[in-house]
């Protein structure tokens, strides 16, 4: 007798199931998706026990004939295809006739729905995939879906999803991202009876702000890039303005929100050194691509899709990044040197040199003026200076201070023997310092360097709670979602240990009232936020607030590649590394200096 067996057809969509539905937010998907579809202007969700207990999704859509409302949870029975040709031009969403049966299969459902020229609407109630009760209810035109008891017949599936918390966030997250895939349709969510999206029609810039923020409205750059009937538009976050991690980067092709395998290290190359290590761009892209051009029937649940020419999207992701980022002068940079080319006050008491409190303005701390180089910077001038070499005899760093903060490091605290420069020749590459000492040659990052400094200056303020906070005449504003400001506020004790006020106001709104002395002016939110990812990444505790704090302001106040800075200050950023306490690696672990020996060099001229 044979072994093989033909399966049930219940045990057929319980398997289907397993493959379409990862969890409640693979079912709102489905859903909502089939409401879009539905033509709808207006899409309502409810979830109760992170959907579990209760999924409700009602559109004001086209609605389902009655006599089509069997067939709507029938395994491979659609609306949306008639042959192999359609599966090539797709212009809807769903089209594969197998989510509802395979939500149905595990779960209680109720299928509600009205067609216009009816006098009345029908409802179907389903239980393990099967219709159980037929009835009339009173007219309305659209649908509404009601999901209850999800995997009560199959619990080892609900054993092995996370806590309702966990579910709760990604179901809020997916509803939030089809909310930005269709700007011109209203979005209404509730979890456990609150609201916590309420979103009308509106255009494509102002649905993002609407679901992420207005925090990003001035910090986002247009992209439109078009290329063999192809096109590229979306939004992209200036180079000041970023994220530790990946979560605020979203690519829609067609208006489907998909995972592009290539695009975060396109992102990446295509900022390269714009962006400090560890951070990401914001990135709401949208490919508006040929139908025949691509697949989306490749994985289960259409999360990823197959291109007909992956080099031509590259392409066109490639040439729109890069455009915006060449016309747009990073803030960060202009910022920069609008702080080096301040006057710096300076004393000159009994022979010794004295930095003034202001240098460079506020987390900069270094800088010279008219007294100890002799007036270096004349009226109008300024003191960012070339970046080449050609023709220096070297800049004697003898004389120059040790820096604004440095008597914090105690009177006894000499310099480390790892780095104590002598001169320097200027900077190669717009990034790359020449520095000599006793014990060989020297190339220094700028950036790293500065990082290191900060980082280590900022930690030492705060361990020594050497600072004071500033109560702000006026608020700044945080705008976020509800949930994230909740969740913000949750951890206001933190902020506060860092001498940060935050107060709630409305809705998702946050107002800072005291910001602490060492963050930079005009970087409050950009750090505080910055912050605020790192804690939901990592979720630090007390003892490490310190150290990502410190990291924070690092990365936000060093200077930069590309900055042209001037003799003095290079002198200076170089004392101040040879009082760093490891003066060799920036707070991310990226090296700030690389040493070239005497008899490196002797051997590399076969001298010895």
């Amino acid at each position: 007798m044979g072994i093989i067996h033909s399966l049930s057809a219940d045990l057929i969509n319980q398997i289907a199931a397993g493959e379409v539905i990862e969890s409640t937010h693979s079912i709102l998907k489905e859903l909502i998706e089939n409401s879009i579809d539905a033509g709808a202007t207006k899409i309502e969700i409810a979830t109760d026990s992170a959907g579990f207990g209760r999924i409700l999704v009602s559109d004001n859509g086209h609605g389902i004939q009655k006599e089509d409302l069997p067939l709507a949870i029938k395994r491979y029975a659609t609306s949306k295809i008639q042959d192999f040709h359609d599966l090539e031009h797709l212009f809807t969403f769903g089209f594969r006739g197998e989510a509802l049966a395979s939500i149905a299969s595990v779960s209680r459902m109720v299928l509600e729905s009205g067609t216009e020229g009816n006098r009345t609407a029908y409802r179907v109630t389903v239980e393990e995939g099967k219709i159980v009760k037929e009835e009339e209810i009173p007219f309305f035109i659209g649908t509404k879906i009601e999901i209850k008891d999800l995997f009560y017949n199959t619990p080892v599936r609900r054993k092995f999803l996370k806590t309702e918390t966990g579910e709760e966030k990604k179901n809020r997250a997916r509803v939030q991202t089809m909310a930005v895939s269709e700007p011109s349709i209203g979005f209404r969510y509730l979890q456990n009876g609150k609201e916590v999206l309420n979103v009308v029609p509106e255009d494509g810039l102002e649905r993002v702000l609407s679901v992420y923020g207005e925090n990003l409205r001035d910090h986002l750059l247009p992209v439109n890039s078009s290329r063999n009937g192809m096109t590229l538009r979306g939004w992209i976050s200036h180079p000041d303005f970023y994220k530790s991690s990946r979560t605020g980067q979203f690519f829609f092709v067609n208006n489907r929100s998909v995972e592009l395998k290539f695009s975060a290290q396109i992102l990446k190359r295509c900022y390269g050194e714009l962006l400090p290590s560890g951070a990401f761009p914001y990135a709401f892209l949208f490919f508006d691509l040929p139908r025949e051009f691509v697949d989306v029937n490749v994985h289960p649940q259409k999360k990823e899709v197959r291109f007909l020419s992956e080099e031509t999207i590259t392409g066109i992701l490639f040439q729109g990044i890069t455009e915006v980022l060449r016309t747009s002068t990073p803030v960060e940079f202009l910022e920069m040197r609008r702080r080096l080319s301040m006057p710096i006050p300076y004393e000159n008491r009994g022979g010794e040199s004295t930095f003034g409190t202001g240098f460079g303005g506020p987390g900069f701390g270094f800088g010279v003026g008219q007294g100890m180089f002799g007036n270096l910077q004349t009226e109008g001038g300024s003191l960012i200076g070339p970046s080449s070499i050609e023709g220096r005899q070297g800049y004697s760093l003898e004389g120059i201070g040790a820096g604004t903060n440095l008597h914090l490091l105690g009177e006894n605290r000499t310099k480390h023997n790892l780095f104590v420069p002598k001169k320097h020749y200027g900077v190669l590459f717009e990034t790359f310092i020449l520095a000599e000492a006793e014990d060989g040659l020297y190339i220094i990052d700028q950036h790293t360097a500065h990082e290191r400094i900060r980082y280590e200056e900022v930690l030492r303020d705060l361990k020594s709670k050497a600072y004071k906070s500033q109560s702000l005449l006026t608020p700044i504003r945080l705008e976020l979602t509800k949930e994230e400001a909740e969740e913000m506020l949750e951890e206001k004790h933190r902020f506060a240990e860092l001498g940060i006020t935050l107060e709630p106001f409305s809705g998702g709104t946050i107002l800072i009232r005291e910001v602490p002395s060492y963050i930079d002016p005009g970087k409050e939110t950009e750090t505080i936020l910055d912050l605020w990812e790192r804690f939901k990444q990592k979720d630090p505790e007390d003892k490490e607030l310190y150290d990502e704090m410190a990291k924070c302001v690092a990365c936000r106040s060093a200077i930069k590649k590309g900055d042209q800075v001037s003799d003095p200050i290079i002198g200076e950023l170089l004392q101040r590394l040879s009082y760093c306490e490891n003066p060799s690696l920036c707070p991310h672990g990226r090296p700030t200096l690389i040493k070239l020996t005497r008899k490196d060099l002797e051997t590399m001229f076969h001298r010895i």
